[in-house]
């Protein structure tokens, strides 16, 4: 004899089976991503202090008084003849360096320019030999112009990066920017703990996770040179546009020294580590 099953009961095992179905469809969704907004300030973070690093050699008067001031870091000049280009050359050595910033060194950073450093309108280009920070290997090449003195009566500077960063789990950012930096104080003094620096843009580049992104800084970065500051940038908006993605914006702080961004993107909002 053939019993027929309770409709009700049918209808409910079909419900089941659409919401695990559903729930399971549900669980593959990653939700927002925040990778490159993540890798765009860590990589402008360190090409920026790349660039940093120079200026205290090229612009020394006196002994060194920032990262330079480690007598096993190993800095070079080769500025006899300024009618042929000449070189800075700051060696951390193979084996990592605590720096007083709190960042571990090795490699090297090189400059090679016309003239004299702080010769306006001069080009500083600046590239690096198995260079690392915190054991990420950073690679590329900065284009710097020094601008001079503006009306303000502060230094000014056009980059130029073209780099990559290779994290020490192997995954690698691709990062491109053109960057408008100028100092706001400090500057007229040799001590660089009383340097503050704004950096102004637009980057693009592929993540670490291979999203595509491009960024635009809508609100000046800022680097505070002070002890315990200048690893970290502590100020500004970044909007980010990522491939086939929604837009997100950075909030890098209101100047508290610390490595802590909040990234707002499809209406949610996310509190990192850049460090």
């Amino acid at each position: 004899m053939k019993i027929k099953k309770p409709f009700y009961i049918i209808s409910f095992g079909a419900i089941l089976i659409i919401l695990i179905i559903g729930s399971c469809k549900k669980d593959t969704v990653t939700g927002d991503n925040t990778t490159p907004a993540l890798d765009c300030v860590v990589a402008e973070n360190f090409f920026i202090d790349i660039k940093n690093i120079v200026d205290e050699a090229g612009f020394r008067n006196g002994a060194f008084n920032g990262i330079l001031n480690d007598t096993s870091i190993i800095v070079k000049f080769d500025t006899l003849n300024h009618a042929n280009p000449d070189t800075i050359s700051i060696n951390f050595g193979t084996s990592a360096i605590a720096c007083s910033d709190g960042r571990s060194r090795k490699g090297e950073i090189i400059a090679v320019y016309n003239g004299h450093y702080s010769d306006t309108s001069k080009t500083h280009t600046i590239t690096l030999s198995n260079y690392y920070v915190d054991n990420n290997l950073i690679t590329g090449t900065i284009s710097d112009s020094y601008k001079g003195w503006n009306t303000s009566g502060h230094q000014s500077f056009n980059d130029t990066i073209t780099g990559k960063i290779m994290y020490p789990r192997g995954t690698i950012v691709t990062f491109n920017a053109t960057n408008k930096l100028q100092f706001i104080a400090g500057d007229s003094t040799a001590v660089w703990i009383n340097h503050k620096m704004t950096i102004s843009g637009n980057s693009n580049g592929f993540a670490s996770d291979g999203t595509g992104f491009t960024t635009y800084i809508s609100t000046p970065m800022l680097r505070n040179f002070a002890a315990g500051c200048r690893k970290y940038l502590i100020q500004g908006i970044v909007q980010v546009a990522e491939s086939n993605l929604p837009y997100s914006t950075i909030d890098l702080g209101t100047a508290t020294c610390d490595d802590l961004i909040t990234v707002s993107v499809n209406g949610n909002t996310y509190q990192l580590h850049t460090n």
